[in-house]
């Protein structure tokens, strides 16, 4: 790892001056890449930090002396975990199957839900209001397609009529 000037905040400029990286390229590099987010001081400017400084030198490497590409860059420092679980939790390599995946999102959803009743239960049982789930919504359209289309003589068969 390269060694920088022992600060806690590095300005623009100064990132710049270290990492051998033009502003403008930064600044690409943080639409870019969601773990380059520097903050921003009162006056409006960036303010990067020893780890910020890290990440940069990995993008640059990734992308000049490797030759990825923008996405394979960023495919790279998800495997690396630079752009962590933490920040990407379905993104992340897993050794479970879809279904289980699934349960675990219902199961977190659930305990939204109870987490939302507990603190406002009156207020959630006046707004609450039934929503089918897909399978009945979908059956709910086949059978009123259904029923419109029986219903509804073909314009050609009710002149024959």
């Amino acid at each position: 790892m390269p060694r920088y000037p022992k600060k806690l905040f590095y300005k623009i400029g100064e990132v710049c001056e270290i990492c051998g990286v033009e502003a403008h390229v930064l600044r690409y590099w943080e639409s870019e890449f969601s773990a380059l987010a520097p903050t921003r001081n009162k006056s409006g400017q960036r303010i990067y930090r020893g780890k910020d400084l890290e990440i940069i030198d990995t993008i640059k490497r990734l992308l000049y002396q490797e030759g990825y590409t923008i996405a394979g860059a960023v495919r790279r420092l998800l495997e690396q975990g630079v752009l962590n679980g933490q920040e990407f939790p379905l993104l992340r390599k897993r050794k479970v199957s879809p279904a289980e995946t699934l349960a675990e999102i219902k199961q977190g959803l659930g305990e939204i839900l109870e987490i939302l009743h507990r603190h406002e239960p009156k207020a959630m049982e006046a707004d609450r209001t039934p929503v089918p789930s897909h399978s009945d919504a979908g059956t709910q359209l086949i059978m009123s397609d259904i029923l419109l289309t029986d219903t509804q003589p073909e314009p050609d068969k009710a002149e024959k009529r």
